[in-house]
């Protein structure tokens, strides 16, 4: 299905439903953010569940990433993914 057949249904004319003035815009941010939750939270999960002995310093520093963000796991898996930047020799943004 092409991008365009998706999104046939919404009317060019509309507001974007990001910006703060529309009615549901406060409902569509929190929905957004726990969408990202739950992603980050599948992903977090997902590598937690490896067994693969190559894979265990990137287990423990999602660990000490998950330790230092409780309850904020989009933001445990950002710092895991810059902490990994890093350590590869490219410059953070």
């Amino acid at each position: 299905m092409s991008a365009e057949r998706t999104f046939e249904f919404i009317p060019c004319n509309d507001p974007d439903p990001w910006i703060e003035t529309t009615a549901a815009s406060a409902e569509v941010r929190q929905f957004a953010r726990e969408s990202l939750r739950w992603q980050a939270q599948e992903i977090i999960d997902e590598v937690l569940s490896g067994t693969e002995p190559g894979e265990e310093l990137a287990r423990a520093r999602l660990r000490r990433c998950v330790a230092q963000n409780p309850g904020r796991p989009e933001r445990a898996l950002l710092q895991q993914l810059m902490v990994n930047r890093d350590a590869t020799g490219e410059s953070a943004l």
